[in-house]
């Protein structure tokens, strides 16, 4: 049974904007799933829907086999399984210290002690956090600061981890800190859903490619099947792989992995 399930999920915000439009999706535990779509395709509505902040108008949510109901102590329960970090960390960071604000989230759900503890030098030790700890979150750079985001929602030890635009921003090797840090989830087997603007990340990286547009799904499908298809990419509004592009231009009917390696040589 998938870990997250969405059945035909509606959502419209007060002003009648309907950002979603009969979502269906399912999602494996350990499943690396990337979401693309241009803005305003409702990426950012859809996680906001799955981390419990928006809750849907209709459809069901099914977590871990439990439908989620307008309730507290259901929103409560849900943040602790699904974590999100926003694409701005500015909208997370808020505590005095680097060490305050990674511990926040884990304290309010109730860990202490030994527990807090290695949980905190476990997150710390995995975003590069240590030298930082006791630095007020506002002094330090941006990268510094997604960074410290990705901490705090870590140390709530969550089953899924959303990322909205996780790479937004960031230099190449703050981008490489990122990647490290989400091979090091997948080799827990953590679910890892990340919405973002790289198609050229989302075809090495995901297992698992949805293609949204004004709120609907148009496809879902392993990326490399997805990203070939011309038709969708266009309708979405997306572009394709630099891979596939040069494997088109040099007129190569082989496999982009055989590309691959002639890249290479």
């Amino acid at each position: 049974m998938s870990y997250l399930e969405l059945e035909n999920i509606s959502f419209e915000y007060p002003n009648q904007t309907l950002a979603l439009n009969q979502i269906s999706l399912s999602v494996e535990k350990g499943e690396k799933l990337a979401v693309v779509g241009e803005n305003g395709s409702g990426k950012s509505s859809l996680f906001l829907c799955l981390c419990g902040i928006h809750y849907a108008q209709t459809g069901r949510y099914i977590v871990d086999g439990e439908e989620q109901r307008c309730k507290r102590k259901d929103r409560n329960k849900l943040f602790r399984k699904v974590g999100y970090v926003f694409q701005d960390p500015e909208v997370q960071l808020f505590a005095s210290t680097v060490e305050k604000d990674i511990s926040f989230g884990a304290i309010n759900a109730g860990m202490k002690g030994k527990d807090l503890e290695a949980c905190m030098d476990e997150v710390m030790e995995m975003t590069q956090t240590h030298e930082l700890k006791k630095n007020p979150p506002h002094q330090l750079s941006y990268g510094q600061k997604k960074r410290v985001a990705i901490a705090g929602v870590l140390a709530c030890k969550p089953e899924v981890l959303l990322l909205d635009e996780p790479f937004a921003w960031l230099d190449n090797q703050q981008k490489k800190n990122t990647i490290q840090i989400l091979d090091e989830l997948h080799q827990q087997n953590k679910t890892i859903i990340i919405s973002t603007h790289d198609i050229n990340f989302v075809y090495e990286w995901a297992n698992k490619l949805v293609v949204m547009k004004e709120g609907r799904i148009l496809a879902k499908g392993h990326p490399h099947e997805l990203l070939e298809d011309e038709a969708l990419l266009e309708q979405a509004g997306l572009e394709m792989p630099l891979i596939l592009q040069l494997s088109k231009k040099l007129n190569l009917e082989s496999r982009p992995e055989t590309m691959e390696a002639f890249l290479k040589d």
